[in-house]
């Protein structure tokens, strides 16, 4: 029996496309049952209301998304960017909405998080496949994993759309130089390299003290998504008479690609600039010191949030892992024994850590 929403996230995990076309019909018929009957009885259940109204969305949705895509289709495209990540690419639309050449301008995002797992050959569909299931089985009770629910096809339609950019379309890549926006830049490029197209990069990490900082104010952004859409659009302005990239430059960071996609670590981290392919348990000793700092200021043996530790550690860090990773590692970290939990581990917000045997 079901009796709670993480047993209910595994039953769904579990069932196939058939049984959840089911599920969806069921619902929605006893929904539409309950509020015919509720308006002969001249009253109605609020709940089956509620549930018709999210199908009817659903529809309202997928319509207008199949109209916006027509529309987009009938237009040229004259120039595309490509971020890594739905919140970066949401500033990047922001910022370029009042740029001339609206109507010919696309935007696409790389929504994969190519700082952790399985990397190898991703134009193949078993490695893409490889890759999911590594993430599926560690993330995808997080709520935070989004990505480890996207279908394979999904993933694929990456690999389809960046690879069939029409030759003359002006192709600008935003990226911060960390390793999951680097990785993805690499990964673009061997993509994009039977493209003739002209290429041009935006790297806003390096970028943002160039044209922002002050002696008063220092700031480092770690990511693309951490600056705001008026200042994104200072930084296309900036660059939008540079040089595209080079032949030589594409060629070097198709062969970097190659070299980091064939090193066995599941874990990329930047040191001195470079991208190192790491074992996954690479930064279980920074989370280990940064709970003893955090437990030295409470009483001894006292449990403390995960969803605190989490914060400690990718506050300092200053590795672009991302929170999932970190509660992944934290609760390897229960699992060898190193921590006691309780609670339930559902999300990093329902239960609390401490050292083993405090």
């Amino acid at each position: 029996m079901i009796e709670n929403a993480f047993e209910f996230d595994q039953e769904l995990h579990r069932m196939n496309e058939d049984e959840l076309r089911m599920l969806l019909r069921e619902l929605y018929l006893r929904a539409d049952m309950a509020v015919s009957q509720g308006i002969a009885a001249d009253r109605t259940d609020d709940f089956a209301v509620k549930v018709q109204s999210i199908f009817k969305e659903l529809d309202e949705h997928r319509s207008r998304d199949q109209a916006e895509k027509q529309a987009l289709e009938a237009q040229k495209t004259h120039e595309i960017h490509i971020a890594f990540g739905d919140s970066p690419l949401g500033s990047i639309k922001v910022a370029m909405g009042n740029v001339p050449g609206r109507s010919g301008r696309r935007f696409f995002t790389m929504n994969d998080y190519y700082a952790i797992g399985p990397l190898g050959d991703l134009t193949n569909k078993v490695n893409v496949q490889r890759r999911h299931l590594w993430l599926l089985e560690r993330f995808h009770m997080s709520e935070h994993g989004r990505y480890a629910a996207q279908g394979v096809d999904e993933l694929l339609h990456i690999n389809q759309v960046i690879s069939s950019i029409e030759e003359e379309t002006r192709i600008t890549i935003w990226y911060a130089n960390n390793s999951h926006e680097r990785t993805g830049l690499l990964y673009a490029m061997y993509l994009l390299r039977d493209r003739k197209s002209p290429i041009y990069i935006i790297e806003t990490k390096d970028l943002y003290p160039q044209l922002f900082n002050t002696p008063e104010v220092q700031y480092e952004v770690r990511g693309t998504g951490e600056i705001n859409s008026e200042k994104l659009l200072k930084m296309w302005h900036h660059c939008e008479h540079d040089e595209p990239l080079s032949s030589e430059e594409r060629r070097q960071m198709e062969q970097e690609w190659l070299h980091l996609s064939a090193q066995p670590g599941h874990l990329r981290l930047m040191q001195d600039g470079i991208i190192q392919s790491v074992s996954e348990d690479a930064i279980d000793e920074f989370i280990l010191q940064k709970f003893t700092e955090v437990a030295s200021t409470r009483q001894p043996g006292e449990f403390i949030k995960s969803a605190r530790i989490v914060g400690e550690v990718l506050g300092h860090l200053e590795q672009a892992v991302g929170d999932t990773f970190i509660e992944y590692r934290i609760r390897q970290l229960i699992l060898q024994g190193r921590f006691d939990m309780e609670g339930m581990p559902h999300a990093m917000r329902f239960y609390s850590i401490r050292f083993a045997g405090s």
